[in-house]
């Protein structure tokens, strides 16, 4: 009985450690209509713009049109921005003047010169990826929980 009980938090941590590793990632369509604003369609699954819900008939492809083929490079990268709709103005409101504002003085930079050195690769570094800490404490997670299965089993042997 403590055999399985140990196999199944091991198994628990470690389905654990493989979700937390895999970063959630939205489609950046909420629907068909802003796909075809950029001119995607026909969204595989195998695409990070798929989602099932732009999927109608299930059959894993997205936003289907027959005449046009899918162009992964028209895809953006960051979530596309729902439309808002113009606000309306009444007629009859008066137009009331706006006081002026003053002028904002400039700050001084917090760093007085820029620090140089370090190749130049062209990316923009991304700061917010934090796989790797994930990956980090979820193998800390399973570590303890091999050692702690590890102490429990050499503790009911000597027994």
């Amino acid at each position: 009985m403590k055999k399985s009980t140990a196999s199944l938090a091991l198994a628990a941590v470690a389905g654990l450690t493989v979700l937390s590793t895999s970063p959630a990632v939205a489609a950046p369509f909420q629907d068909c209509t802003q796909a075809e604003l950029l001119g995607v369609y026909n969204i595989p699954s195998t695409s990070s713009a798929y989602s099932t819900d732009l999927d109608r008939d299930g059959d894993g492809i997205g936003c289907e049109n027959g005449d046009v083929a899918f162009n992964p490079n028209l895809v953006p990268t960051d979530p596309v921005p729902t439309a808002t709709p113009a606000p309306t103005v009444d007629p009859t409101t008066p137009v009331v003047p706006m006081t002026p504002v003053a002028p904002v003085t400039p700050v001084a930079p917090q760093v007085g010169q820029m620090p140089v050195g370090g190749a130049e690769t062209g990316i923009a570094q991304d700061t917010s990826d934090n796989t790797a800490a994930l990956s980090l404490g979820a193998g800390l997670v399973l570590a303890a929980a091999a050692g702690g299965t590890f102490v429990v089993r050499r503790r009911t042997a000597k027994a």
